[in-house]
């Protein structure tokens, strides 16, 4: 009776904020709380981007695995198990000490959280195509805002204990797990089996799938390069635990705005623009990261506000291209989360040697430098579509 009164109290839409909101604030608690308590226990700018390649690395190929799986996996039943299994690991990260024991379970951890994000955005690849943009818009707002908060809480709780936010976030996780058999979406349990039927074939540009994807590749890794290892240049420079977890935060708020306004106005849809100044705000973040000095707290501030924008538009965009007009949406959500998660492989440990190798700012310089390639790439890319697009009944005069 409780159980289904809870259940119809929300919709399939609220239920995807709540679930994607809580546990992307579990994941920017253990974002700050993690890497500070890596930095305490003496870890080089290296280890910490091997933790973050090692985790990056499991969590892509269960994903890549998880998209063959989708189609009749039982999601809600998997979110839950997710949930369960991250509290355990994150309460063993909190306790841990060792450097081979971290890595194991920062290895574990990421393979219970491949078993959450793929299930959500195969779920919301469930839903109807007048429902998609406005569900994977609430699903993008929802990350995001939570991933903000949860980078402010995690900065909170580590000024006031240093290591507390590790425990909040393995709470956090247990929260998911309770959470999720309550959930459904559009009336379809996330436990059904039963396959859907496929959307009808729109034939669209094919660069767009590609420059979608590109996008979110670059505009991720000018993101998690420096959620990885940033927290050593932030101490140069004369911050503190709180500061990082702002910083964090205030990219974060810039990537949620992005996605919310994306989702509001839909003009960008099949445009080059956005795929093109979405990869050049992560370049101009990454260029003044690279040139920060000590105490420029406006100008730290202003850089993760530019690599927000970026990955907010940029990550949209590849989700967007990935499912809509294409069949199979549910296997080409987990693919696209394992294209997205690999970034970290390439991304940990390049910025860790190059900060070893050069300097702390030579990795958010060459963030700069991929960025501006990328761009150049996807302005090419997308030059001669114009002629497919009206075949599609658009217009190409905003390419």
């Amino acid at each position: 009776m409780v159980r289904s009164a809870v259940s119809k109290a929300l919709s399939g839409r609220h239920w995807i904020i709540a679930l994607a909101c809580l546990e992307s604030v579990r994941g920017g608690v253990l974002g700050v709380g993690l890497p500070l308590k890596l930095s305490r226990l003496g870890w080089s700018d290296l280890d910490l981007g091997l933790f973050a390649a090692l985790g990056s690395v499991t969590y892509s190929i269960a994903a890549a695995l998880y998209g063959f799986k989708v189609q009749r996996a039982p999601l809600r039943l998997l979110m839950a198990v997710s949930g369960t299994v991250c509290a355990a690991l994150a309460l063993g990260l909190a306790t841990a000490e060792g450097k081979a024991e971290l890595f194991v379970l920062g290895a574990a951890h990421a393979l219970g959280v491949a078993l959450f994000w793929p299930s959500l955005m195969a779920w919301i690849g469930e839903s109807e195509d007048e429902h998609l943009v406005g569900d994977m818009g609430a699903f993008n707002g929802a990350w995001m805002v939570g991933l903000t908060v949860g980078f402010l809480a995690g900065g909170a709780a580590e000024e006031a204990r240093p290591g507390v936010a590790i425990y909040l976030g393995a709470a956090m996780s247990l929260g998911v797990a309770l959470l999720v058999p309550f959930a459904h979406i559009r009336g379809r349990l996330a436990t059904s089996g039963a396959p859907v039927s496929p959307p009808t074939a729109v034939i669209l540009p094919r660069r767009f799938f590609v420059a979608g994807w590109l996008a979110a590749f670059l505009t991720t890794l000018s993101v998690g390069m420096p959620e990885a290892i940033f927290v050593k240049l932030n101490k140069d420079l004369g911050f503190g635990g709180g500061d990082f977890g702002v910083f964090l935060a205030l990219g974060g708020a810039a990537r949620t705005a992005v996605a919310l306004a994306l989702a509001a106005f839909q003009g960008w849809r099949y445009r080059r623009w956005p795929l093109v100044s979405c990869l050049l705000a992560s370049a101009a973040g990454g260029a003044l990261l690279s040139a920060a000095w000590p105490g420029a707290r406006a100008a730290v501030a202003i850089a993760f506000i530019l690599l927000g924008v970026g990955i907010g538009m940029g990550y949209s965009l590849g989700f967007y291209y990935s499912v809509h007009g294409r069949r199979n949406r549910k296997r080409n959500a987990g693919f696209f989360e394992a294209m997205v998660a690999s970034q970290a492989v390439v991304g940990g440990p390049v910025g860790g040697l190059l900060a070893m190798g050069i300097s702390r700012r030579a990795p958010y310089a060459a963030i700069a430098a991929a960025a501006c390639l990328a761009a150049a790439v996807q302005w090419c890319l997308l030059r001669r579509v114009g002629e497919r697009l009206r075949a599609l009944g658009g217009s190409s005069d905003r390419l």
